[in-house]
C-alpha cells in the first residue's frame, strides 16, 4: 500500500533563516491633525532571501539603500509593515516571550564598537549580562565570558576587568563579537562591523569570523559597503537599491557575471591594483532618486544606460537567470525590452 501521508521536510533542507516580502515605510509628514497629503520614506520594499545553514549572506549597495534597515527589521528592532520571518522553519511571533527566544538565537554586531558597549560596565560584565538575563548563573556566565574572550584573542586575565575606553577599536569589536556569541546564537548579523577598523585589524577580524562560524556552526548575515570584504566572507550576496533587492545569487556568480545594470556598475566601481583595469568614467551617472518620491517603473531607470519605455512604466519582477535572481526587464523574455540580448 502506498503511503500518501506527507512527510515533513528534513530539518537540514529548511533554511536557517527565511525572510519573505519584508517591507517598511516611515511616515515623515502630512496626514493626521495637521492635514495635507501623507508622505512616506520607502525604506524596504518586498525583500526576500534565505540564509542557509552554516553559510553567509552578504548584503551590498550604496548608502541609503536599506541594508541596515533590513537588518533591524529582521531583528525586530524596527517593526515591519509586512512580511514574514522564519527561524528553522518556524514563523517568528511578535509577542515579548517569542521575541526573547528569537533574539537569543539571532544576535547582532553593530558598526560603532564604542557606542555598543556600556561605559559603566567592565568587559566581563558586558559579556555576562545577556547570559544572566537568559537564565544562566553568574558563575556560568563568568566562565563563558572568559572562554569567549580568549577565543576572540583577548586574554581574560588582562581584559576582563577593563572598561571599554581602555580598549582599541579592534579590541572593542572583538568584545562585541564575544558578547554576541555568549548566548549561543544560531545566526549573527554584522552591520558594517569592520568598516571602522584599519585594514590590518579588519583582516584579523574577518579571519576570526570565518573560524568562529566553523567552530560554532553559525550562519551570518554580513552587511558592508566594501565589495571586496563581502566577496571574501560570503557564500551568497544580495544587491539592494532604494530598499529593493535587484540581484541575488552565489557570490562568485554575481561577481563574475553580474546581470543587473546596477550590479554591473557597482562592481565596476571596485578599486583595482592593476593599472590596466582603472576606471576613467564614473560607473553610475547621477544620484539616486529620493525615497520620498520613487520613480514609476524600475527604480533604477533614471540612472540606467539601458532604460527603455517599459522600464519607466512597469516595475520588473524577479526572474531567475543562469547565475542569479534578478529584477530587470533585460533578463525577462516576456518583458519585450528592446535591448534584451539574452
Amino acid at each position: 500500500m502506498n503511503d500518501m501521508t506527507a512527510r515533513p521536510e528534513s530539518p537540514t533542507k529548511v533554511p536557517k533563516l527565511s525572510v519573505k516580502e519584508l517591507s517598511k515605510r516611515f511616515h515623515v509628514s502630512g496626514g493626521g491633525l495637521l492635514g495635507g497629503e501623507a508622505r512616506y520614506v520607502h525604506a524596504v520594499s518586498d525583500v526576500s532571501f534565505d540564509l542557509e545553514r552554516h553559510t553567509t549572506v552578504g548584503i551590498v549597495g550604496e548608502s541609503g539603500c536599506g541594508k541596515s534597515t533590513t537588518a533591524r527589521l529582521v531583528m525586530h528592532l524596527i517593526n515591519p509593515d509586512s512580511g514574514r520571518i522564519a527561524l528553522d522553519g518556524e514563523l517568528v511571533a511578535t509577542d515579548s516571550a517569542s521575541l526573547k527566544r528569537f533574539r537569543r538565537n539571532v544576535q547582532m554586531v553593530f558598526q560603532d564598537s564604542s557606542a555598543s558597549l556600556n561605559p559603566r560596565l567592565t568587559i566581563e560584565q558586558s559579556i555576562m549580562f545577556g547570559v544572566v538575563v537568559h537564565g544562566a548563573s553568574k558563575a556560568e556566565a563568568r566562565e563563558r565570558s572568559h572562554y569567549l574572550l580568549g577565543r576572540v584573542g583577548l586574554d581574560p586575565a588582562l581584559f576582563a576587568g577593563r572598561y571599554p575606553h581602555e580598549l582599541s577599536g579592534g579590541q572593542r569589536q572583538r568584545v562585541n563579537i564575544a558578547r554576541a556569541l555568549a548566548v549561543q546564537p544560531k545566526v549573527v548579523i554584522f552591520d558594517e562591523a569592520v568598516s571602522a577598523l584599519d585594514k590590518s585589524i579588519e583582516a584579523q577580524v574577518l579571519n576570526l569570523l570565518n573560524e568562529l562560524r566553523e567552530e560554532f556552526e553559525l550562519s551570518y548575515i554580513f552587511i558592508s559597503h566594501d565589495l571586496q570584504v563581502v566577496r571574501y566572507v560570503s557564500d551568497t550576496v544580495m544587491v539592494m537599491y532604494l530598499g529593493q533587492m535587484v540581484e541575488y545569487g552565489q557570490v562568485e556568480d554575481v561577481y563574475n557575471d553580474p546581470q543587473h545594470p546596477y550590479t554591473q556598475a557597482l562592481l565596476s566601481s571596485m578599486l583595482s591594483v592593476d593599472p590596466d583595469e582603472r576606471t576613467d568614467a564614473a560607473p553610475i551617472q547621477g544620484d539616486p532618486p529620493s525615497p520620498l518620491d520613487l520613480p514609476s517603473g524600475c527604480c533604477f531607470s533614471p540612472r540606467c544606460p539601458h532604460a527603455a519605455d517599459i522600464c519607466r512604466s512597469l516595475s520588473p519582477k524577479i526572474n531567475s537567470t543562469r547565475s542569479s535572481r534578478v529584477a530587470c526587464h533585460l533578463v525577462d523574455p516576456a518583458a519585450g525590452h528592446p535591448g534584451r540580448a539574452r
